[in-house]
């Protein structure tokens, strides 16, 4: 056991500490179905670990899953003590419970920020820093740092409950998926475009990511929502650290060879190895002589909110479901992304989420994927973000009335200037006479903008190279889309 192991964690009970006070406590309830698809997040956790520690893990894929997947469609209207649910874990565990509990609770208050209707980006921004203070201020809290996610991967128990229990795990990382990709949903959104966007992914959740077994790795924060990871690094870190938590937590517990008390033993270590206390005075970046250790936290330069993934090469990474992918460039056209505003956009689709440079490129890569897609795009109006959700057919809405496209095809490193959204005709106009290489360019409405399509662009480059997690040669299909 390390030498400095925090005195509460010999602690018996589950000491609960409470949200921050404030007005948008509970503004999660604004967006009903997801409120209630959160909710019942926690009750599928706790049944699972209940049967774990009680010695019914023969149950986790027929009995404890049915029971989980029956709550999943039957939400719970308001949170649930997991407690309640799981009586036996929190007596054996209570400890760890106090760091998922607070945990947890910074997922809702973060998303309850981002939903309250009476502040501005800028008033929400500053509030959710303040969360962030607020919440590492404890002893419970998890670091903000980036951490090696192979290397929290690689212990002896490792990868015990996703082989052994694929199908619970599975929920367990569609949670994960759930908790992560909302993020971007949210952040600077107005509030009366989240709901609708939660249709498609809510669509997404129940369907699909609920019930995938085949993911390489469990869904990271940077990955789904990569807005909000540029903008708040600790918290995304934090959330994928809980995460990788959870995953230590599962494949010890799953682990027969291990005794009850060395199960202890080795939870104990897990909460340790995250714990925002174990990692005091280290840096963000930090991994002279500390690589693939507990204390590496590297990132990818362009992401400081995503640790160190397996196989990665500055930031170049493999996404499940997507292949090698360099995150400082287009996932469309391979160029890099352009820096200060207007940012570009973001696509969501089949369940990822892809930045990329601009709007011709957003709606190109949505093009080429099956099923609805969601677009968030910078407008000429850096307070309003560009809502496009489309149907199975490609028909897109837009959250803006009278959203006007410019799109003068060119060569590819200049699409940021020529592929944009304004607001207005009039901001539209504006631009052209400050740029008169457009004077000749007509304007486009939301029907002859999304029926346009270039294709994939002779720029982009695909990363052939073989799946980390699974050596071999790279498939067919894949390494890039």
């Amino acid at each position: 056991m390390p030498r400095d192991m925090p005195a509460w964690l010999a602690a018996p009970g589950a000491d609960h500490l409470f949200y921050k006070a404030a007005p948008y406590n509970w503004a999660i309830n604004r967006i009903p179905k997801f409120a209630k698809d959160m909710y019942a997040t926690g009750v599928g956790h706790a049944m699972a670990y209940e049967a774990l520690v009680r010695g019914e893990a023969s149950t986790l894929e027929t009995k404890t899953f049915d029971t989980i997947n029956w709550v999943l469609k039957n939400q719970p209207a308001m949170p649930v003590d997991e407690g309640a649910i799981s009586p036996t874990f929190l007596r054996k565990y209570g400890y760890l419970e106090k760091v998922f509990d607070w945990a947890h609770t910074l997922h809702f208050q973060t998303i309850d920020v981002f939903a309250h209707p009476g502040w501005t980006d800028e008033q929400k921004e500053k509030e959710i820093e303040r969360l962030w203070a607020f919440y590492e201020a404890q002893p419970y809290a998890i670091t903000g740092l980036p951490m090696n996610m192979d290397y929290l991967d690689s212990f002896s128990y490792s990868m015990k409950f996703r082989t052994d229990y694929p199908k619970v795990n599975g929920l367990f990382w569609g949670y994960h998926w759930l908790q992560t990709v909302n993020y971007d949903m949210l952040y600077r959104v107005p509030v009366k475009d989240q709901a609708p966007q939660y249709e498609v992914l809510g669509a997404r959740y129940h369907e699909t990511e609920l019930y995938k077994t085949d993911r390489d790795f469990m869904p990271m924060t940077a990955e789904m929502s990569p807005r909000f990871a540029k903008r708040f690094p600790q918290i995304a870190n934090a959330f994928d650290n809980l995460h990788m938590l959870h995953d230590n937590v599962n494949d010890i517990l799953a682990q027969p060879q291990l005794t009850e008390a060395q199960k202890q033993e080795q939870v104990k270590i897990a909460i340790y190895r995250v714990l925002a206390t174990t990692h005091i005075s280290e840096t963000p970046g930090e991994s002279e002589g500390k690589e693939n250790s507990l204390h590496d936290h590297r990132h990818p330069p362009s992401m400081p909110g995503m640790g160190w993934m397996k196989g990665s090469e500055d930031d170049i990474m493999w996404m499940s479901g997507m292949g090698w992918m360099d995150m400082s460039a287009c996932s469309h056209c391979s160029i890099p992304m352009p820096e200060g505003n207007p940012w570009g956009a973001t696509v969501s689709a089949e369940g990822w989420t892809m930045m990329v440079r601009c709007l011709m490129c957003a709606r190109d890569m949505a093009g080429e994927t099956p099923g609805r897609a969601i677009i968030r795009a910078a407008t000429n109006d850096p307070n309003r973000l560009l809502v496009l959700i489309s149907d199975e057919e490609g028909n897109w809405t837009s959250n803006i009335d009278g959203i006007v496209f410019l799109e003068k095809y060119g060569e590819h490193p200049e699409c940021s200037g020529w592929s944009r959204a304004f607001t207005t005709l009039a901001a539209l106009e504006k631009y052209v006479s400050e740029n008169p290489e457009y004077k000749d360019t007509k304007p486009l409405n939301l029907a002859e903008w999304a029926a346009l399509n270039h294709g994939t662009p002779d720029t982009y480059r695909k990363i052939d190279k073989p799946n980390p997690y699974k050596p071999g040669p790279p498939p067919a299909k894949g390494g890039g889309r």
